[in-house]
């Protein structure tokens, strides 16, 4: 594919009404790739048509660098759960609780103080999704990183060190800053290394690790429960072996080639490209280099049309309105939507409170039932990277949206049951489960959509943006739901669970006509779609411009094809 057909492109490109939306390629026109009408293309590499298993092998260098990315998820998954489940830990109770329980004697840990850490938590995570995407896009992927890093180290030194209630609100802050930095940017990292074909496969897998890292933590604290039921501080020490993880992993990674294209930075761009995909046969470096920049170009070229010329910080700043009007305000809310509905769909309940609800629920191993809920959330999250690239993103939302809803009318009515028996607490406890798989499937999917949704030149912000307005939700749940379930405060217990049915159901209605399948889409065909304002629904059938311009061009060059040479090998 000669690149000059891919460097064709004009600035001036008009967002026009949903087009041709047939779904079969085969009932297209022909699409002639020499004439005007590709001029304002910006052309898909005949790679990305690879079949999936293909993929794995031709780009398997790329491949294995955004796994090796994600290894910094189960850091992340690691310290959000031990700082969210040792609160049940009876020598953490002893040194943190500041009141009496009037059925022991002892320390109780008041429910104001748990529900300042929790938005503390929250709090932080927002500041840290609102303003690390400064830094990635000014400094780089890798800058933010190693900033988010820091945040991480100071939190885990204030909960190895301090005694007091108030030195773990601080570490809550700090540690909050570098799990929300985590969350956002190493999806949307992953998605600017990660073939198109191979995607979400690799995205959900950086949820498995996350998932593995709480697993352990569930492992540690309750391993450590049963030995040695006062000691709080060995689980915490774990957390430093994490932050080593983190350090080699960022050190090694490369700069993202998206980023380099973005500030002019092209000679790094185009070997971190070489360095990932170099050896494939027929690839052309300096011609998919140039798709990227072309891409960040457009997106450019629309920015200035908007707001002229950047000067610098406080120009970039005040641009951020970008992300919440027009077609950008609409990517914007469908990153958002899955964090959303997750949100009001109980996460807090089976997440930053798993340990806490089954106290009141009557289980009587918490941290079994942490663990438990731990495996299930990495079994679901297996089984969706198997599925994701199979049947798309869209689907699984959806099946997730109505799972959660369901599991809570089912929770909340066992709630109503008064002096409940053993096995109708096992009851709870299944359904429990089901309740987490599918706020799993929401929350992997989530992650999906912040790092796919945004455009090109906004990616880091719309990302950062819409994962902070899920926090915003999780700061206003993380407070309130310790008041729910305790018993000085509502004590709605299992009919907490009501509540979230409640509020989710308009939720996940509106999710059939809002969300879209970004499966199998390059950066490209995704700002096209948007542009031309696709229907969410026909997503997965829409045929590209770029799609049509390339099964001309392979009509015309046949077997020249690189990438199917690299097919039929």
């Amino acid at each position: 594919m000669s690149a000059n057909i891919a460097a064709r492109m004009s600035v001036d490109d008009e967002i026009g009404p949903a087009v041709d939306e047939k779904p079969k390629i085969e009932h297209l026109e022909r699409y002639n790739v020499e004439s005007k009408e590709v001029d304002d293309v910006i052309m898909k590499s005949s790679f990305e048509d690879l079949p999936w298993k293909k993929t794995w092998v031709v780009f398997r260098k790329a491949a294995l660098m955004c796994i090796f990315a994600s290894f910094s998820a189960a850091a992340d998954g690691f310290q959000v759960s031990m700082t969210s489940n040792i609160v049940a830990n009876k020598g953490f109770i002893q040194t943190y609780g500041t009141i009496i329980d009037p059925k022991t004697g002892g320390p109780k840990l008041d429910a104001d103080i748990l529900a300042a850490w929790g938005g503390i938590q929250s709090a932080g995570q927002g500041i840290g999704m609102l303003t690390q995407h400064f830094v990635a896009d000014r400094l780089g992927r890798k800058a933010a990183f190693y900033a988010l890093w820091v945040s991480l180290l100071i939190a885990v030194a204030l909960e190895s060190f301090g005694r007091d209630w108030r030195s773990w609100l601080c570490a809550k802050l700090f540690s909050g800053f570098g799990v929300g930095s985590v969350q956002f940017m190493t999806g949307m990292y992953m998605t600017e290394l990660a073939p198109s074909r191979i995607r979400g496969f690799l995205l959900i897998f950086y949820s498995a690790w996350y998932g593995i890292g709480q697993l352990c933590s569930s492992l540690a604290l309750k391993v450590m429960n049963d030995k040695s039921p006062y000691n709080y501080l060995t689980p915490i020490y774990t957390e430093w072996a994490m932050l080593g993880l983190m350090a080699i992993v960022y050190v090694i990674i490369p700069e993202s080639p998206f980023w380099c294209a973005s500030v002019g930075k092209h000679d790094k761009g185009r070997a971190v490209m070489k360095q990932l995909n170099g050896g494939i046969e027929g690839y052309d470096v300096d011609y998919h280099y140039n798709i990227i920049k072309r891409s960040i170009e457009k997106e450019q070229s629309y920015q200035k049309q908007i707001d002229g010329e950047s000067h610098g910080f406080l120009t970039e700043l005040r641009n951020v309105k970008e992300v919440f009007i027009g077609i950008n305000g609409f990517r914007t809310l469908i990153a958002f939507w899955p964090a959303c509905v997750q949100q009001i769909g109980g996460l807090a309940v089976l997440s930053s409170y798993s340990s806490y609800f089954a106290q009141q629920a009557g289980f009587g191993d918490p941290f079994l039932f942490s663990l438990l809920l731990a495996l299930v959330a990495i079994v679901c999250t297996l089984v969706e990277a198997s599925l994701i690239d199979l049947i798309g993103r869209r689907s699984l939302f959806l099946i997730g949206s109505i799972t959660v809803w369901v599991m809570c009318m089912v929770v909340g009515g066992l709630g109503l049951m008064t002096n409940r028996s053993a096995s109708v607490n096992r009851l709870v406890l299944v359904f429990s489960l089901f309740w987490r798989l599918g706020s799993t499937l929401l929350g992997n999917l989530g992650w999906a959509y912040v790092a796919e949704t945004g455009s090109s030149r906004l990616r880091a912000k719309t990302a950062g943006i819409a994962a902070a307005g899920g926090v915003c939700l999780g700061l206003v749940f993380n407070t309130s739901v310790p008041y729910m379930l305790n018993t000085t405060g509502a004590n709605w217990q299992l009919k907490t669970a009501f509540f979230f049915a409640g509020i989710s159901t308009p939720f996940v209605v509106a999710s059939f006509f809002l969300i879209p399948d970004t499966s199998r889409r390059t950066p490209a065909e995704l700002d096209e779609m948007f542009r031309k304002k696709v229907k969410p629904w026909r997503f997965r059938s829409y045929v590209t411009d770029a799609q049509k311009a390339l099964n001309e061009d392979r009509a015309r060059r046949g077997e020249m094809d690189p990438a199917r040479l690299q097919q039929n090998a």
